[in-house]
C-alpha cells in the first residue's frame, strides 16, 4: 500500500510551529512513500503586510531534509498559495522566480461570511442567501484559480464546510449555484486537479473536501484522480484518515489516489532528480 500525503505545512508555515525533520521523521515511522510541504505563501498586503514565508530559508531547510531522507523518504517542496482574483499576476511573477515541485492554489474566504470562525454559524443558518452570496464567491473564484493555468492542485474544494458543516445552502439544483459549480469543475478538468483535504473526515458529521458527489461530477466530467492531502500542522495527523479519504474517492468512481509523480511539475527542483530515477523510495 503506497501512501503519500501532499499537502503538509511546517515550521516554514506562518501557522505552524513544527520543523520539517520532525514531520519527516513521523512521516518515516509511518511508513509514507512521499510528502509534499504545501508551505503558506500569501501575497495579499492587507492581510499580510509582508509575505510570511521566506523562500530561500525554506528552500535551505528543504535541501538539507531531503538529502537525510533520500532512499526512505521522498520530500517534496511546494507552496499552498492562497489565491486571489486581483493577485493573479503578482502571483504569476512569484512563481515564475521561486520554483516549486507543486503548487497547490486554494481559496480561504468568501468575504461576505468568514467561514472559518464558527460564530458566523448562525448568519448561514438564517441569512441563507447572505450565504448564497459567499457561496457565489467563492464558486467564481475557484474557477478563477482553475483558469489562470498557475496550479498544479486545486486545494480543499468545499472548505467553507469545514467548521460548517451541513448548514449551508444546497448548491444542486440551485439556479445560480450549479452552474457556478460546474463552471468551477470544467475548469479544474481542463488545468488542473482537485485534492481529496482529509483534514476533518474522523470527525461524526464532518464532511470531506470535496463532498463525495462534487467529486463524482468532477470524475464524469473527465477529471484526474485527486492527490491525497492530510493539511497537517503537526505530526499527529500526517497521513491522517487516508483510509477514510480513499473510501471516499472510491464512492466517487476513482479507483485510487493521484501518484506523487504524476503531479510533480517540470520546472521544480526535484523534476531532473525523479527523471533520473534518484528521488524514489527504496523498497
Amino acid at each position: 500500500m503506497v501512501i503519500s500525503d501532499l499537502h503538509m505545512h511546517s515550521s516554514a508555515s506562518y501557522d505552524c510551529f513544527t520543523s520539517m525533520w520532525d514531520m519527516c521523521e513521523r512521516a518515516v515511522a509511518l511508513g509514507l512513500e512521499a510528502v509534499a510541504f504545501t508551505e503558506h505563501v500569501e501575497l495579499n498586503s492587507e492581510e499580510f503586510p509582508s509575505n510570511p514565508f521566506d523562500y530561500h530559508k525554506a528552500r535551505e531547510t528543504w535541501e538539507k531534509v531531503r538529502e537525510a531522507y533520500r532512499g526512505r523518504l521522498v520530500v517534496l517542496f511546494g507552496a499552498e498559495v492562497t489565491y486571489l482574483p486581483h493577485l493573479e499576476d503578482e502571483i504569476r511573477r512569484y512563481l515564475e522566480v521561486h520554483p516549486f515541485d507543486i503548487v497547490m492554489g486554494s481559496i480561504h474566504d468568501a468575504p461576505v461570511i468568514d467561514f472559518w470562525h464558527t460564530r458566523n454559524a448562525g448568519i448561514v443558518r438564517d441569512n441563507p442567501e447572505k450565504a448564497r452570496e459567499a457561496l457565489k464567491v467563492y464558486l467564481a473564484g475557484t474557477e478563477k484559480l482553475a483558469l489562470s493555468g498557475l496550479f498544479d492542485v486545486v486545494g480543499h474544494l468545499g472548505v467553507y464546510e469545514r467548521r460548517m458543516p451541513g448548514i449551508w445552502p444546497g448548491i444542486s439544483g440551485d439556479d445560480e449555484l450549479e452552474p457556478l459549480l460546474i463552471s468551477a469543475l470544467e475548469a479544474i478538468v481542463r488545468n488542473s486537479r482537485l485534492e481529496l483535504n482529509a483534514a476533518v473526515l474522523d470527525k461524526p458529521g464532518y464532511l470531506p473536501a470535496p463532498r463525495v458527489e462534487v467529486l463524482t461530477l468532477y470524475r464524469e466530467m473527465g477529471g484526474l484522480p485527486p492527490v491525497f492531502g492530510s493539511d497537517a500542522h503537526h505530526v499527529g495527523v500526517i497521513g491522517g484518515n487516508w483510509h477514510l479519504a480513499r473510501e471516499v474517492i472510491r464512492q466517487a468512481g476513482f479507483d485510487d489516489f493521484a501518484h506523487w509523480t504524476e503531479v510533480i511539475r517540470p520546472s521544480g527542483p526535484s523534476y531532473e532528480a525523479v527523471r533520473q530515477g534518484a528521488l524514489g523510495k527504496k523498497s
